[in-house]
């Protein structure tokens, strides 16, 4: 048999916002508004930073991943409710990138001296960059995105760089310091920005 791909992805999808709507809608029966979620997200990578920037590299990794939990749940919360709205859409986007400004910082801080400065600031760079072009581009009429490291991708890859980079340091590198962390790092460092440039290109074409 023949894999199809389209239909397991049909599938995959349709499992994944299964599964969200039976976590959001106790919240949805609690009252829970999916601006207080947006905002438990935000407080959580707050945390998650902290840690990042006390060494605490595998403890703020865990609360990164509950950080990007709540990315979901909010707007499965939001259509559950009926409460989506405008403003809703541009406070959790507001929201998610006081996020991701709290985690680079918290790694700006754990680096603080030497080259994985540099690589830091060129990651948060191209994160926010990312970002920024898609919201122009919305606002000038442009509705297809596309692009390799977008948010979640961003997020999926610095939960698994600091969750697991003390095992594999550990087990795989023979006690290398911080070298998971440091890769994952470098690798968002070019590929968010070259994610920028590609939006760029890509809306040039759609923006022209």
């Amino acid at each position: 048999m023949p894999y199809d791909e389209g239909g397991f992805r049909e599938k995959a999808q349709k499992g994944y916002y299964a599964v969200m709507q039976k976590v959001a809608r106790p919240l949805v029966g609690a009252g829970v508004s999916p601006n207080h979620i947006t905002i438990a997200g935000m407080l959580l990578s707050l945390a998650a930073g902290i840690f990042f920037a006390a060494g605490m590299i595998f403890w703020g990794g865990m609360l990164l991943w509950a950080s990007g939990l709540m990315d979901p749940i909010d707007g499965t919360v939001a259509r559950l409710s009926g409460k989506v709205s405008r403003f809703g859409a541009l406070f959790d986007s507001t929201l998610d990138r006081f996020s991701e400004f709290f985690i680079f910082f918290g790694f700006l801080v754990y680096f603080k001296s030497g080259r994985m400065l540099i690589v830091v600031m060129l990651a948060l760079m191209g994160s926010i960059m990312v970002s920024y072009i898609k919201a122009r581009a919305e606002s000038l009429g442009q509705k297809e995105f596309r692009g390799l490291m977008q948010r979640p991708e961003r997020i999926i890859l610095l939960i698994a760089g600091t969750v697991l980079n003390a095992p594999i340091n550990h087990y795989l590198l023979g006690g290398c310091q911080d070298c998971t962390l440091k890769g994952v790092l470098v690798i968002l460092a070019v590929l968010t920005n070259l994610t920028a440039l590609q939006r760029l290109l890509s809306s040039r074409k759609e923006l022209a």
